[in-house]
């Protein structure tokens, strides 16, 4: 261990507990330790993130001269790997100014909580603040959506939307107000959102999307894609597909069936694409082929029974894992799963999942297949 680290016990895990027994909280859970002699409470105590190892021993020493250097760093070696410790010597110095550490003060504790002492919290909070996400849709999830980036930090998003404010838009889209009725979203979402967050750049796209090569274009420099355009229903699935594809990037896709709520994620040469998905329903399950099928030729479903706690859940779900792909704290849940929750009891469950076939024709191995997705999921 380089002597240069700082031990921190993390706030989120109090020490508690008398007598023989110490009892380490967090997240639900509590270890407990057994310490007949007192040294481990005492050595718990000094991890305050202000010593060293070499340190810890020398202060813990002076009360009990019986353990080693050798045991102190067994024991922080374990507690770390517990996630019970963070580096006090990392600052956010040349990585976050006054007011981002202010701002996403409750960002960075919670990147904290997955911190070893390896990590670098702060760092988690920049890989928000520099990532560049495109968004597709700004009407139930997209509103949503745009306003969670902007309180989470994201940097950069560009929005891409083409309507106008119905009043039926209002029972969930929360960007709008009641005199909005009848003008273009998206001037109003930019808008609002920047007096929100002013240090996030938006870049507006009016655009009604009706092409792969559409997709393509506003999905230019972009590290992630998230989808939440409805129209057209079965045609705008493919050319997301096809340009993330093309472009490797990552995409989320979410949305509503009436009682349930939906989503998954495409990584680019890791999942299978949404190509991929057809194909396997297609040879195993008789009754999806058909249904989808069927909407394709007469279009049919619909969206007009869209309930506001159904689209805060799916936006919670997108938006977190947007955050595991960007920060990699954790990995994607629904990378090649369509996840879904049923209204009825709040049941999450995968509904389906695929692999990658190398002979789609979409993403398979004689197709090109960009590269940011790798890079993205690799740097993390």
């Amino acid at each position: 261990m380089q002597d240069d680290v700082k031990p921190e016990l993390k706030h989120m895990s109090p020490v508690f507990g008398s007598g023989e027994t110490i009892y380490i909280g967090g997240f639900g859970e509590v270890t407990e330790i057994r310490d007949p002699t007192g040294a481990i409470r005492a050595l718990l105590a000094l991890l305050d993130g202000t010593r060293t190892v070499t340190e810890v021993h020398r202060d813990l020493a002076a009360a009990f001269p019986e353990v080693t250097r050798e045991e102190v760093v067994a024991a922080v070696e374990q507690f770390d790997g517990a996630g019970f410790l963070l580096n006090g010597a990392v600052t956010p110095d040349g990585i976050l100014d006054d007011y981002e550490l202010r701002r996403w003060e409750r960002n960075i504790n919670f990147f904290g909580s997955f911190a070893r002492m390896s990590g670098n919290k702060y760092a988690q909070q920049r890989k928000l603040r520099d990532c560049r996400v495109t968004l597709l849709g700004l009407g139930g999830l997209g509103s949503h959506l745009l306003l969670d980036m902007a309180a989470m930090g994201i940097g950069f998003v560009r929005a891409v939307e083409f309507d106008r404010v119905e009043i039926s838009n209002l029972n969930r889209q929360i960007l709008y107000r009641d005199s909005d009725v009848g003008q273009e979203k998206l001037g109003l979402a930019v808008e609002r959102v920047r007096q929100f967050n002013p240090r996030m750049t938006i870049e507006p796209v009016s655009l009604r999307v009706t092409s792969t090569e559409d997709v393509l274009r506003v999905a230019d420099g972009a590290d992630v894609l998230i989808s939440v355009a409805d129209r057209p229903k079965m045609e705008i699935v493919n050319w997301v597909n096809e340009a993330c594809v093309m472009r490797g990037i990552p995409m989320l896709t979410g949305g509503l069936e009436t009682q349930r709520a939906i989503y998954f994620t495409i990584v680019p040469g890791q999942t299978g694409c949404v190509e991929c998905w057809r194909q396997q329903v297609f040879a195993t399950d008789d009754v999806s082929r058909d249904l989808l099928e069927e909407k394709r030729q007469r279009q049919i479903g619909g969206d007009n029974a869209a309930f506001c706690p159904l689209v805060t859940m799916t936006t919670g779900f997108l938006i977190g894992e947007l955050t595991r792909l960007v920060t990699g704290v954790a990995p994607p849940v629904a990378a090649g799963r369509l996840m879904e929750l049923q209204f009825t009891d709040y049941s999450m469950t995968e509904s389906e999942r695929w692999v990658r076939m190398e002979e789609c024709t979409v993403c398979g191995s004689d197709r090109r297949v960009g590269s940011t997705a790798a890079q993205l999921t690799s740097a993390h």
